[in-house]
């Protein structure tokens, strides 16, 4: 914008123009003017200011997402077979045993006989008793029962074991957002007369 000077500065200004014109005098800027006809233009430069605005470019994002469960191999032992007790027996020991036995005791008879002369006799004759031998089997050693111990039996086994469920694991990923910087102009430049002198 340019402010001009005053009318009657400018009757001024004009008439030295023409005088300088006529007299060959031309004048530089602000060098050949005399007085309070001259004017010089001034300008001012437009000001400007830097305007910092930050603004969103992606909202909040959120999500689920699952893990799944984790397992693992392991080895344990299993018992296939339980201890046990077997039980022995021992049969007994016989034995034959022979013994003197009375097979018939001692009896006294009365026996009839005749003797040289024809003559009847009767007596009393003493039978001493009669022995014999008889074996028999007898229970040498007695029978007996014993326990054998059969200790129990393991096989290694694999087995699929989870260490870890399964979850769920929440994700969020925070806004973005973006800072923009731009020169504003405060100010526009002017341009305005003032004299010289």
């Amino acid at each position: 914008m340019v402010r001009a000077p005053s009318p009657s500065r400018l009757v001024a200004g004009a008439a030295f123009v023409a005088a300088a014109m006529l007299g060959g005098n031309a004048a530089e800027a602000g060098g050949g003017c005399r007085g309070a006809a001259c004017y010089q233009l001034v300008k001012t430069p437009p000001v400007y200011k830097t305007v910092t605005k930050t603004y969103k470019v992606r909202p909040i994002q959120r999500r689920h997402r699952v893990v799944p469960a984790k397992y693992e191999i392991q080895t344990e032992s299993v018992m296939v077979q339980p201890e046990a007790r077997i039980a022995h027996t021992r049969p007994a020991v016989l034995g034959s045993v022979t013994e003197k036995v009375m097979l018939s005791p001692a009896t006294r008879r009365w026996e009839v006989t005749t003797d040289a002369f024809g003559q009847t006799v009767g007596c009393w004759v003493d039978v001493p008793a009669q022995y014999g031998y008889q074996s028999r089997i007898v229970e040498m050693v007695a029978g007996s029962t014993y326990y054998e111990t059969v200790p129990a039996v393991y096989e290694e086994r694999q087995r699929r074991v989870m260490v870890r469920p399964t979850y769920v694991v929440r994700e969020e990923r925070a806004a973005g957002y973006r800072t923009q910087r731009r020169q504003v102009l405060v100010s526009p430049g002017s341009k305005y007369w003032t004299p010289i002198n």
